[in-house]
């Protein structure tokens, strides 16, 4: 009889109790990212701080020979390389990065302000207009149409394509990688203009970042509301593992015992899997295009070779949280299990 408890409590343990404690904690941590201010204030400058380290290493990837990139996207990457001007300098005239680092910054912290009951509920607005005066800035044709002057020569049917785009159909999947030739009827600076209209036409002046956001109005701490009821969620499988030992366990000092070991088998495993996470990122985001070949774009996967910084910054931002998390479980578990140990010292006396 005592061997059937034991094994039944194991069971409850392994196939209910630790599954649902590993997802609850990662629940749990990823919520309070998502609504913390710390990550709606910071991850947005560090992530822009790393763009620019990206497009210098995709560009000193298309110089190497061996690399696995593809004729296309070196192509572009050796014209953008071959102007002498860096695209973290042309971003800084245009503007471009003055409005990643105050105007979007700055919204996503007020909707982090309002997140976090820090001030009344109200429409935050993004405003787009510096974006698309930096995309046309002076600058930034220059430099785009000096990036085309380096291309090769368009063959007659690359030109074919660049005759589309200035037509207003868009660029499609990828822009031809060449030169249009005055001889084609395409000048640089005419190609340069046909891509610019094409990409701002469709962005607004302004965007409300809190649209059909249903947020009551007034002070409302949601991001404390939502974590609290996370917390919550902690009940579910401590009433499992509570099951659990009151099956398998045969005294009071084995109940707590058993829980507080698998209180720690669930915190542990996710401590193990949320570090193994951080050193996983970066490989997953080289291997991710060979799995996704037949739908990536080329320059998306140029990308993702050198994006192990900015997917570090990122993942490290969600990570800590988790991390947070799990060590308390971890600590709640050890002290389980160490206070069963009274009562076999009271037992014993």
């Amino acid at each position: 009889m005592k061997q059937t408890r034991t094994v039944f409590g194991l069971l409850i343990m392994i196939l209910f109790a630790v599954p649902i404690l590993f997802g609850i904690i990662w629940a749990v941590g990823f919520t309070q990212a998502v609504v913390s201010q710390k990550t709606l204030s910071q991850l947005p400058g560090e992530v822009i701080a790393e763009i620019p380290e990206l497009l210098d290493g995709m560009m000193l990837a298309a110089r190497d020979e061996d690399s696995d990139m593809d004729y296309e996207t070196r192509t572009w990457l050796n014209a953008i390389a071959g102007t002498g001007t860096t695209p973290r300098a042309v971003m800084k005239e245009a503007g471009l990065t003055d409005w990643l680092q105050k105007e979007l910054t700055a919204s996503l912290a007020s909707i982090g302000d309002i997140l976090n009951g820090r001030s009344d509920a109200r429409d935050v607005w993004l405003d787009m207009r510096p974006l698309k005066s930096a995309l046309g800035h002076p600058a930034m044709e220059s430099w785009l149409a000096q990036v085309l002057e380096r291309l090769p020569e368009c063959s007659a049917g690359q030109a074919v394509a660049w005759e589309r785009i200035l037509s207003g159909d868009g660029p499609g999947d990828a822009l031809p990688a060449c030169r249009p030739a005055n001889t084609q009827g395409i000048s640089p600076v005419a190609a340069v203009a046909a891509v610019r209209a094409w990409v701002i036409r469709d962005i607004p002046d302004r965007v409300n970042l809190m649209e059909n956001s249903d947020l009551p109005r007034g002070r409302f701490n949601l991001a404390k509301t939502v974590t609290s009821f996370a917390y919550l969620l902690f009940l579910i499988p401590a009433a499992f593992i509570a099951l659990g030992a009151l099956v398998g366990a045969g005294s009071t000092s084995h109940f707590f015992r058993w829980s507080g070991a698998a209180i720690m088998a669930g915190g542990g495993l996710v401590l193990a899997l949320s570090s193994l996470v951080k050193g996983v990122v970066p490989w997953a985001m080289r291997v991710g295009p060979a799995c996704s070949a037949p739908h990536w774009n080329p320059w998306q996967e140029a990308f993702a070779d050198h994006a192990g910084g900015l997917a570090l910054v990122i993942s490290r931002h969600f990570m800590s949280p988790v991390i947070t998390v799990a060590g308390a479980v971890c600590v709640v578990g050890l002290l389980l299990f160490a206070f069963s140990f009274t009562f076999t010292r009271a037992n014993g006396a």
